[in-house]
């Protein structure tokens, strides 16, 4: 089984009431990333507002200058214009949304959706600039916009996918071991998958992940608590699931290794 490949989601939670934002500040968000880094994760998944160009362009600079960790940027609501702003930072990935229109957090609604002729775009501009599409993928039907694209030439194996679990909104999919097993099973050949969980059962869908060749994403913006009321930092949570896949025999992929599972240049 390949080395397992942690990408540390390290931004502020919107899903869960109460827990602080802390990771606003390039230096703070930096030093987060370094540690999660060091305790095992090859990528690091960040966020800044969609229209502060000179936050990602400073986040990523201070990302940068302390480790050599993958990037991928998310916010894959950000439209076409906007992502044309901050893809000259050339972060490793960058995050798309397939069928974000029913995406919810604390308070909001997320009506943003792409149309299949902006998501060419969005290939198109991955292309020119070597940046690899890490695609969202909720449901079922995400699939069938992955597969559109990759029928229309845009888009090439091994597709890059983050498979998410107990999201709120209408994309919500139940956190069950049962559910795993259904969308693993669905997924096109040439697939590299992530899992993504928020609630209480993340444990047990990341461990699955590990168990089943797949890989993790783990950290403070899908679910901070590392148990019911005790929130961890980034750290905390990326190496918990590397000690878990040590486990179960399973090496932990470093940067390196992880842009060659991957196909990302150096």
């Amino acid at each position: 089984m390949e080395k397992l490949i942690i990408t540390n989601c390290a931004a502020d939670t919107s899903m869960h009431e109460g827990v602080p934002a802390t990771l606003g500040d390039s230096n703070v968000l930096a030093t987060e990333v370094a540690k999660g880094h060091a305790a095992g994760a090859a990528i690091a998944h960040i966020h800044a507002p969609p229209t502060d160009y000179d936050a990602w362009a400073n986040h990523t600079k201070a990302i940068r200058d302390k480790c050599d960790v993958m990037i991928q940027y998310g916010i894959s609501t950000q439209n076409v214009e906007q992502r044309k702003a901050v893809i000259g930072n050339r972060p490793e990935k960058i995050s798309v949304a397939l069928c974000a229109q029913n995406l919810c957090f604390i308070g909001r609604d997320l009506m943003m959706t792409h149309s299949r002729e902006e998501l060419a775009e969005l290939m198109r501009m991955c292309d020119d600039n070597g940046v690899k599409p890490e695609f969202e993928v909720f449901g079922l039907g995400e699939l069938w916009m992955l597969n559109d694209l990759a029928d229309k030439g845009l888009v090439k194996p091994p597709f890059l996918m983050t498979i998410f679990f107990g999201r709120p909104g209408g994309s919500w999919t139940p956190a069950t071991a049962q559910e795993f097993i259904h969308r693993t099973n669905e997924l096109p050949e040439g697939s590299f998958y992530v899992t993504s969980v928020t609630g209480p059962s993340h444990l047990l869908l990341e461990s699955m992940a590990v168990m089943s060749g797949g890989h993790v994403r783990v950290g403070t913006e899908d679910e901070p608590y590392l148990s019911p009321g005790v929130v961890g930092d980034n750290e905390a949570h990326v190496a918990r699931i590397a000690r878990i896949a040590g486990e179960f025999g399973r090496g932990i992929a470093s940067p390196a290794e992880a842009r060659a599972t991957l196909k990302i240049p150096g």
